[in-house]
């Protein structure tokens, strides 16, 4: 399953990747914090969609994104 950057409704503001809570290998359950993202105005908490293998980290830490990028698959 592709993670997609959410579009946090400003105006198609990029998203910056602040922190993942998982490394690629690490089991993820859905629901489960799995990264810390923000934008001009507000840093948020993002949930993993599903429960599976966190396969691949697409955006690093520190990298900005458009909305609706994916930046992470799981398996």
């Amino acid at each position: 399953m592709e993670v997609l950057a959410p579009d946090l409704g400003q105006s198609g503001a990029n998203v910056t990747i602040e922190a993942w809570f998982k490394k690629e290998g690490d089991t993820i359950t859905k629901g489960e914090p799995m990264m810390e993202i923000s934008n001009e105005k507000l840093n948020q908490e993002i949930e993993a969609p599903e429960s599976g293998v966190l396969k691949q980290i697409i955006v690093q830490e520190g990298e900005s994104v458009p909305p609706r990028t994916v930046v992470a698959i799981i398996e």
